[in-house]
C-alpha cells in the first residue's frame, strides 16, 4: 500500500493506456500536478460519485481509480497551463487524508491481489470476444488477434477496455468492479448483449428478404417496420394491426355514419402499411379517436351540502363568490338538462381563481382539467388542426376530454382575458361556439372530424379584467368577480391554509414550528403588496426554507414572532403612503386602483407667473391628461363664484404633478381629485390633510361613479384617512361592503364638485 497525492474529477472515467488532460490558469487548481512531473512521482485519479457541479456540501468520492503519472506540461498563450497524464494501473482508495479541495493525500492498494480463478475465466472471456468479433468488424480487424495473444487476464482486461465503445453508464459498471474476474464479467455481457442486438436484426432482415422480389428494393424500409409491427401486433394476439383496430370500433359508442367512415380509414392503413406520411396521419388519427371518451361520464354528488363543505373547507370569506356557485350547482341538481351559463371568475391575480374552480370539482366529483389560454392566438389551438399533414392535432378542447377519460368533466378556461389574435385567426371567436349551450352539443374539431357533445361539459373560465375580452364572448358568460383581500382575511388564510401547506411543502411536517399572530400581520402589512395571498404565500415559504436548513444544523424547535420575521425576510420590503400631517394648498390626496390592490395618490399643484401654458407631470396616460384638461376648464368656469382674479389664467402657468413619475398612471377617476387641488393652488385656500377623494369629474362638475371602490377605500385606511368623498352613484357599491373595511371611515356622498370642495377647504 503506497501513500499518494489524490487527484478529484467530476463526470470522467479514465482505465489504464487513456490520457486524461488539465488545464487552468490558478495556479493552485493543478499545483498537485505540477509538482508530480517536476519529482517524477505517480498520483491516484479517481472521481466524485455525483456528476452535479452544483453540489458542494461533503461530495462523495468513489474509491476506485487509476494511478497516472504526468507527462507533459505545456503553457499557453492565454496563460493557461495545460497537462496531459497517462492512465498506468487500476487501484483502490484505502484512506483519505484531505487538506484542501486541491492538495489531497491518500492510502492506495494496486488493483490486483488474488489471481484465482483467472484460467476459467480467460477462456471463457476469450470465447466472449470471438463472437464479438463475428458482429463488429472493425474490432474483429484491429485488436481480437492482439488480445488473444494475451496470456495474462489482466493486461487482456486492459486491452479490452480500450477496444470495446464503451459509453458512461458501462464505464461507470467496469470502474465499479473490484477484481479482474468481476470486471471480466462485465466485458462479456456488454459483448453478450451487442450480439444479441446483431442477431435480432439479422432475423428480421431474413424475413423480410423472403417476402419482396428484386423490383421492390425500393421500399425496403417501408417492409422492414411493417415486418416489426406485425411482430409486435402478433404478441398482443392480433394477426394484423387493423384487426386491433377494427376490435376497438366494434366497440365504440358511434352512429353507423361515422363508423363506417373509420373502416374506410382503416382499410386505407391497412393498403397504405405503416411507413409513409399516409401511414403517420391515419394511425395518429384512429389512436386519438379510440381515445376519446365517447358516451363515458362520471357520476356527480348531488349533495348541495356537501358543496358548501367542500367550499368553506378550502376558501376563507368569498362569501358571495361562494353563495353563487351554490346557487348555480343547485340549479344544475334540479335541473341536469338545462343550459346553464358558463362561470367567469374575475379577480386580481392570486386571489384563488384557480383554486375556487378546482374545489368546484371535488365538489361535484368531476374529473378536474385545465386549459391555459394566456398568449393563444391561433384558431386552430381550439377547433383543431385539418387532418392533411403529418403533425396535425386536435385542439385543445377535445385533449382536455381525452385526457380527462370522461365526456363531462370541469373544464377550466384559465386567463380568457390574455388569448390573442392573429393571422392564423381569432380564438375568441372560436371560443364562442364552445361556451354556446345551444350549439356546443355538436362541437366539430377539424382534425377529429366526428361531432362531440360538449353540453355536459362544466365550464369555468378565469380572467383578470374584463377589458381586453370580446363583448360576443362575455355575453355568454356569468361573471363572477373575486375582490381584493382585506388584511384580515389574508390573516386567516396564511393561518389556516398557507402556512399548513408551506410547512408540509418544505419537509416541516414533524418538526416543532409556530407562527405568531403578530408575525403573520407583519408579513402580510410590511413584506407583501398584492391584491391576492401568492406572495404572502412566497414569503411564508421563505422563512420556512430557512427554518428547515436550520433544524438540519440542529435546532429543533422554531417560533416565528414579530422580530423574528426581521432575521429570516430582512429589511421591510412595502412602504405604505401616509398622507400630510398638516394641511396644504394644492396637494390633495387621491385614491387609486392597481393591479395589486388599492393605492393612495397625492396630486400637486403650484401656481407660476406665465403665459397660462398647463405642465403635467408624474407619467401620467391620455385618460388622465384629458382629466386634468377638463379641470382646468371647469374651474376656469368657477372663477367668479371662488374670486379668481380676471386674466388670471392669461397671466399665471399651472404645474399639476404626482409624484412616483416612473409608476404609469392612467384613469378618469382623479378627475375631482385633480380639480380640488387647481382650486386650492389658485385660491390659496388649504386642503384637509384627513381627507381623500375618488371621482370622474365632468365639465359641468358632475361627479360620476368609479370602480375598484374596495380596494380604494382600504388603501385610504392603511394611509390614516378619517374622510372619503365618494360618488352618490357608488352608494350602493358601499352597502355591500363589510364593516371591516368601511369602519372607521366616514363616508361622504357627493354628486358636484362644490360638495367636494365644501368638505375638503378649509
Amino acid at each position: 500500500m503506497d501513500r499518494l497525492k489524490v487527484v478529484i474529477v467530476r463526470g470522467q472515467i479514465i482505465f489504464p493506456g487513456e490520457v486524461i488532460g488539465f488545464s487552468s490558469i490558478e495556479s493552485d487548481k493543478i499545483k498537485m500536478q505540477l509538482e508530480a512531473f517536476d519529482n517524477d512521482e505517480e498520483l491516484f485519479l479517481t472521481r466524485y460519485k455525483s456528476d452535479n457541479e452544483d453540489e458542494t456540501d461533503f461530495p462523495e468520492i468513489e474509491t476506485n481509480g487509476v494511478i497516472i503519472k504526468v507527462e507533459t506540461v505545456k503553457n499557453k498563450d492565454n496563460g493557461a497551463t495545460e497537462i496531459m497524464a497517462k492512465a498506468l494501473r487500476r487501484a483502490k482508495l484505502k484512506t483519505l487524508y484531505p487538506k484542501s479541495p486541491y492538495d489531497m493525500e491518500g492510502d492506495v492498494e494496486e488493483y490486483i491481489k488474488s489471481k484465482e480463478g483467472f484460467d476459467t475465466m480467460f477462456n471463457s472471456i476469450q470465447t466472449a470476444m470471438r463472437q464479438y468479433g463475428e458482429v463488429n468488424t472493425k474490432f474483429r480487424k484491429n485488436f481480437l488477434e492482439d488480445l488473444l495473444a494475451e496470456d495474462n487476464l489482466p493486461d487482456l482486461l486492459d486491452g479490452l477496455r480500450l477496444a470495446l465503445p464503451l459509453d458512461y453508464t458501462n464505464r461507470i459498471a467496469v470502474n465499479d468492479a473490484n477484481t479482474p474476474i468481476d470486471e471480466a464479467k462485465i466485458l462479456m455481457s456488454i459483448m453478450a448483449e451487442a450480439v444479441n442486438r446483431k442477431l435480432i436484426a439479422d432475423t428480421i432482415k431474413v424475413e423480410v428478404d423472403k417476402d419482396i422480389s428484386k423490383n421492390q428494393r425500393d421500399y425496403i424500409l417501408r417492409e422492414h417496420l411493417k415486418v416489426i409491427q406485425n411482430e409486435m401486433a402478433k404478441n398482443s394476439g392480433y394477426e394484423t394491426v387493423s384487426d386491433e383496430y377494427e376490435e376497438k370500433l366494434a366497440k365504440l359508442k358511434l352512429a353507423d355514419e361515422y363508423k363506417e367512415k373509420l373502416k374506410k380509414d382503416i382499410s386505407r392503413l391497412n393498403n397504405a402499411g405503416s411507413n409513409g406520411a399516409e401511414g403517420n396521419v391515419l394511425r395518429t388519427y384512429l389512436d386519438t379517436v379510440f381515445e376519446m371518451p365517447f358516451e363515458v361520464y362520471s357520476e356527480d354528488f348531488n349533495d348541495i351540502l356537501r358543496a358548501k363543505k367542500v367550499l368553506d373547507e378550502d376558501h376563507y370569506g368569498l362569501e358571495k363568490v361562494k353563495d353563487r356557485i351554490l346557487e348555480y350547482l343547485s340549479v344544475r341538481i334540479l335541473n341536469p338538462i338545462g343550459n346553464s351559463p358558463i362561470l367567469c371568475l374575475v379577480g386580481p391575480p392570486g386571489t384563488g381563481k384557480t383554486s375556487i374552480a378546482k374545489s368546484v370539482a371535488k365538489a361535484l366529483g368531476r374529473k378536474y382539467v385545465r386549459i391555459s389560454l394566456g398568449g393563444v392566438g391561433d384558431e386552430a389551438e381550439i377547433r383543431g388542426h385539418r387532418r392533411t399533414y403529418v403533425g396535425a392535432m386536435p385542439g385543445r378542447i377535445v385533449e382536455a376530454i381525452k385526457n380527462a377519460k370522461v365526456s363531462n368533466p370541469l373544464l377550466l378556461l384559465d386567463e380568457i382575458d390574455k388569448s390573442s389574435r392573429d393571422y392564423k385567426g381569432d380564438v375568441s371567436s372560436a371560443l364562442l361556439e364552445v361556451l354556446d349551450g345551444e350549439q356546443n352539443k355538436t362541437f366539430r374539431d377539424r382534425y377529429l372530424e366526428i361531432p362531440l357533445d360538449l353540453s355536459k361539459v362544466l365550464f369555468i373560465a378565469t380572467a383578470n379584467t374584463l377589458d381586453t375580452i370580446p363583448r360576443p364572448l362575455l355575453d355568454r358568460m356569468d361573471i363572477i368577480e373575486i375582490s381584493s383581500y382585506t388584511e384580515n382575511e389574508k390573516y386567516h388564510i396564511a393561518k389556516k391554509y398557507l402556512i399548513p401547506k408551506e410547512v408540509e411543502a418544505n419537509g416541516l411536517r414533524d418538526i416543532e414550528i409556530s407562527f405568531s399572530d403578530k408575525a403573520i400581520k407583519k408579513v402580510i402589512h410590511n413584506y407583501t403588496r398584492e391584491a391576492g395571498v401568492r406572495n404572502l404565500s412566497r414569503r411564508i415559504g421563505d422563512i420556512c426554507r430557512k427554518c428547515a436548513r436550520e433544524s438540519l444544523e440542529g435546532k429543533k424547535k422554531f417560533k416565528i414572532t414579530e422580530k423574528s420575521v426581521y432575521k429570516y425576510l430582512g429589511k421591510e420590503k412595502v412602504r405604505f403612503d401616509e398622507i400630510e400631517k398638516e394641511p396644504q394648498v394644492g396637494v390633495v390626496t387621491g385614491l387609486a386602483w392597481t393591479s395589486v390592490g388599492g393605492d393612495t395618490l397625492s396630486i400637486e399643484v403650484n401656481i407660476m407667473p406665465g403665459k397660462g401654458v398647463l405642465t403635467l407631470t408624474g407619467n401620467m396616460g391620455d385618460v388622465m391628461k384629458e382629466s386634468a384638461g377638463i379641470a382646468k376648464s371647469l374651474v376656469r368656469s368657477m372663477a367668479e363664484e371662488y374670486s379668481i382674479a380676471e386674466g388670471f389664467f392669461e397671466k399665471h402657468d399651472i404645474h399639476l404633478h404626482i409624484p412616483e413619475g416612473a409608476v404609469p398612471k392612467d384613469g378618469p377617476s382623479a378627475g375631482v381629485t385633480m380639480t380640488t387641488a387647481l382650486i386650492s393652488a389658485i385660491t390659496e385656500r388649504k386642503v384637509r390633510a384627513d381627507v381623500a377623494m375618488t371621482g370622474e369629474i365632468t365639465l359641468r362638475g358632475k361627479v360620476l361613479a368609479i370602480g375598484g371602490l374596495k380596494e380604494k377605500l382600504l388603501a385610504a385606511k392603511l394611509a390614516g384617512v378619517k374622510t372619503v368623498c365618494v360618488p352618490k352613484e357608488n352608494e350602493a357599491d358601499i352597502a355591500e361592503l363589510s364593516g371591516e373595511i368601511t369602519g372607521g371611515l366616514e363616508i361622504v356622498y357627493v354628486r358636484d364638485i362644490k360638495e367636494v370642495l365644501s368638505t375638503a377647504l378649509i
